[in-house]
């Protein structure tokens, strides 16, 4: 998620924020048991990330990028 714009806040959690032109678009957060995210998880985060589950998958995967983020948004009216 770093190198997709999203800013990494440590605490208790790795939280990650996504802000576009000075506005928090988006936040979520893994725990620091280095667990793999099951489909539980993938569910809250990309929710929270405000994308669809194979959007989701393949941005994490990196086969979209920052661009198609910002699209998604932008035609999704969030931004």
């Amino acid at each position: 998620l770093l190198k997709k714009g999203f800013v990494k806040d440590e605490c208790h959690h790795h939280y990650f924020e996504f802000w576009h032109m000075g506005n928090l678009v988006a936040r979520t957060y893994t725990s620091h048991n280095n667990e793999d995210i099951n489909d539980f998880l993938i569910s809250t985060m990309r929710k929270q990330c405000l994308m669809e589950k194979e959007f989701f998958l393949e941005f994490v995967k990196c086969t979209k990028t920052l661009q198609d983020y910002i699209q998604l948004l932008s035609d999704n009216n969030q931004i």
